[in-house]
């Protein structure tokens, strides 16, 4: 049984696949998996058909048991739902399970004929996407604006630029919209490798996150 890793980067936007790339490995560490098979492709997602970004030969490939990893979604197609679908399913009917490593969400073969269950888990991958879009195009615009009125951007002296929960955010928001208790999204914070003290994640979730619970 193979643990296939399926990255896709656009050219046009001139995407890192280290995010991609980071977001899987942890994922499969935490999920005790062993990725046996790397498959990288640089281009449009929406201006290719699905044989140049390899899902042709993916679909060819994969067997009984095996497990497919994506970042989210929108990899395997950003414009053609039925494309997307069809991806899907075609992974799943042949025995394979498919893993959104930014939702933590999975479907597996026994979910093929189980509609609610597919799209619950598409519509929480894709709602990953998008909330990734949305922080990154606030964060462009607080630096423009801050550009704008003279202050800087770089980093100040005992400044905190980047927290170990911000990779983590899809899955609190996801937490917290499920009604888990801050406790015990602390505790599975920590089965996924994250450690830190309850007053952090408190502040991050009201300060960053913008919640008040």
């Amino acid at each position: 049984m193979k643990t296939i890793a399926y990255i896709r980067v656009s050219d046009d936007k001139k995407q890192d696949s280290a995010t991609q790339r980071h977001a899987i490995a942890n994922y499969a560490k935490i999920n005790n998996l062993n990725v046996t098979e790397w498959r990288e492709f640089h281009l449009s997602g929406s201006k290719t058909k699905t044989s140049d970004r390899g899902i042709d030969k993916l679909l060819c490939d994969i067997k009984n048991g095996d497990q497919v990893l994506v970042s989210d979604v929108a990899r395997l197609g950003r414009d053609n739902i039925h494309q997307v679908l069809n991806t899907i399913t075609s992974i799943t009917t042949k025995g394979a399970s498919l893993h959104f490593c930014y939702s933590s969400t999975t479907i597996t073969p026994d979910d093929t004929n189980d509609i609610a269950k597919v799209f619950i888990a598409i519509g929480e991958a894709y709602a990953a996407v998008k909330f990734s879009e949305e922080r990154s195009l606030k964060a462009q615009a607080a630096c423009k604006r801050r550009n704008e009125t003279g202050l800087t951007n770089g980093r100040q002296v005992g400044a905190v630029i980047k927290s170990k929960l911000d990779d983590q955010a899809v899955f609190i928001l996801n937490e917290l919209d499920k009604g888990t208790s801050k406790m015990e999204i602390l505790r599975q914070l920590e089965t996924r490798g994250v450690k830190v003290a309850r007053s952090r994640l408190y502040s991050f979730i009201a300060d960053k996150l913008k919640i008040v619970k």
